[in-house]
């Protein structure tokens, strides 16, 4: 859920406990958009987060109760209706079941845990004999492995400080403006971005892209300008047609256009568009006839390529659609854009777009010394248009 308060976030939470709540997994945000993003292990499968922090560890699975039907793997079926009434093999098949529910919870776990990139924050607390996730990865021998801290009461009875797994004393706990100081400098250091998107860097809409941009209201300039574009070109609709070409571009010959018939239908599949294959065909075919393709195909180059800078601090970085080395040594970066623009919109296309393509241009002087300049290929399917970015 995204965009709601205390009240809204609680209904949320309420709904996904019940057993329709896969039903209302709520979309991700973009990976560039920073958000916590609270979700249940089955819709985190095949995602990936720099930090994750796994709750519910402590709690017990609930026993079905009712009418339980099993399918045993002999054939037929075995049902309990209630305690005291079932079929004869029912308790034959039960223990199978149970065993493969048990296994079920471990690859959840699993599945759970191997979301974290970077950092993963688990809670062991536990009591007694409770069987629950926490129990789990401490029986296995998983506590001391993941780094595990434990917390005591000081003398008095008040919170104790943390002392590191393993036997010994509890270390006593610091000053308190000690701990302020590192608290407030972990939360300082924590509302900095560690790294940036080059993507990221783009500009406002332009409102000269309307064709009276006096009569437009401060702010509303996408929205008024979208309504001149064709529906291919914007939306999550043009979206998807973007990722389309990019990704057959970066696939196919680019000098001789092999293989780009199938690289469409690919991605075609991919991207949830079928019926669009002509489109992304036309669009792909307009940067390959395009000058500056045609020279990077005759010249090393490199495709979907990651650059990356540190910037006072923070990672600048980002992914180069082409870059080809010129004939004098210099590094050219091309950037395809499938943005429909009208006829004069141009400068303020470049406008929008040279942060970003400046940023692409600084990762690769800071990497390799040489110089560097950058192009933007708009591509349609009449043709394609290329304009030079001033870096300056």
């Amino acid at each position: 859920m995204s965009h709601g308060g205390l009240r809204a976030y609680l209904a949320w939470a309420a709904h996904q406990g019940t057993e329709t709540g896969r039903v209302a997994e709520s979309v991700l945000p973009e990976t560039d958009v920073e958000a916590v993003r609270v979700m249940t292990v089955h819709a985190a499968k095949g995602l990936e987060f720099p930090f994750v922090v796994l709750s519910g560890m402590t709690s017990r699975g609930g026993r079905r109760s009712g009418l339980k039907l099993l399918w045993p793997p002999e054939g037929g079926y075995s049902v309990r209706l209630r305690a005291g009434v079932e079929t004869d093999d029912f308790a034959l098949a039960q223990p199978v079941d149970e065993q493969m529910d048990d296994l079920e919870k471990r690859r959840l776990l699993y599945v759970a845990a191997t979301r974290a990139r970077d950092h993963l924050v688990v809670s062991l607390h536990r009591s007694g004999g409770t069987e629950s996730a926490a129990k789990l990865l401490v029986d296995v021998g998983g506590a001391g492995d993941l780094g595990e801290e434990r917390f005591a009461a000081s003398s008095d009875g008040a919170p104790g400080a943390v002392a590191s797994s393993g036997e010994g004393d509890v270390a006593p706990l610091p000053p308190y403006d000690e701990w302020l100081a590192r608290v407030t400098a972990a939360r300082t250091s924590s509302e900095r971005d560690a790294a940036i998107s080059a993507s990221g860097l783009e500009g406002t809409e332009p409102a000269v892209v309307l064709p009276e941009p006096d009569d437009v209201a401060e702010g509303q300039a996408k929205g008024a300008r979208d309504l001149e574009l064709p529906p291919w070109s914007k939306g999550r609709y043009g979206s998807a047609i973007g990722r389309a070409v990019h990704g057959v571009l970066q696939a196919v010959d680019l000098a001789t256009g092999d293989g780009v018939d199938e690289a469409v239908a690919a991605q075609a599949v991919a991207e949830g568009i079928v019926g669009t294959e002509e489109l992304v065909a036309a669009l792909v075919r307009s940067a390959l006839a395009s000058d500056l393709v045609e020279r990077a195909a005759a010249r090393e180059h490199w495709r979907e390529t990651y650059v990356g800078t540190v910037d006072d601090g923070t990672v600048l970085e980002g992914y180069v659609d082409l870059i080809y080395r010129d004939d004098d040594g210099s590094l050219v970066v091309v950037d395809y854009k499938t943005d429909a623009v009208p006829p004069g919109a141009y400068p303020s296309r470049l406008d929008y777009y040279a942060p970003q393509l400046r940023a692409y241009a600084r990762c690769l002087v800071d990497a390799t010394g040489a110089t560097a300049r950058a192009e933007l290929l708009f591509l349609h399917p009449q043709g394609a248009m290329s304009a030079g970015v001033n870096l300056d």
